[in-house]
């Protein structure tokens, strides 16, 4: 049940991040430079949700396998999302921005916001999969 309940809560977090992200402190940023013409509108939240659930899956899992990194969850946790958010996140950006027209001087701030995003989602992970549980 915990490791549902993981990706559960890590899913929510992260995908919650990425519209505090893109819908309020990046906004201005993206208005002013994405062309509006790459952009879905309305987003596909549906879809978002599904990537994130996947994500946070897959973290679960490999957290599962080889965390803990620290006897700490939190340190732990956070280990692992940052890495998470370096292996995923920078390829990625790397090859969206070398085919769209996304303004080179945002590649630091999606870098930047990855490690936030998946470092608070493997905090929640490793949080979640430390829980014992109660003798009844």
């Amino acid at each position: 049940m915990r490791p549902v309940l993981a990706v559960v809560f890590s899913s929510l977090a992260m995908f919650s991040l990425a519209g505090l992200y893109t819908g309020v402190l990046a906004r201005e940023f993206i208005s002013a430079n994405v062309d509006a013409a790459l952009l879905r509108m309305p987003p596909n939240l549906g879809l978002v949700f599904a990537g994130y659930v996947l994500l946070a899956a897959a973290m679960t899992a490999l957290y599962r396998r080889f965390g803990p990194f620290h006897h700490s969850p939190v340190i732990s946790g956070a280990k692992f999302g940052t890495a998470i958010g370096v292996l995923w996140l920078m390829p990625y950006s790397l090859v969206l921005f070398g085919v769209y027209r996304f303004p080179y001087h945002a590649l630091p701030l999606d870098f930047a916001w990855a490690i936030v995003e998946q470092g608070i989602g493997g905090c929640i992970i490793a949080q979640v999969l430390s829980l014992r549980r109660k003798d009844r």
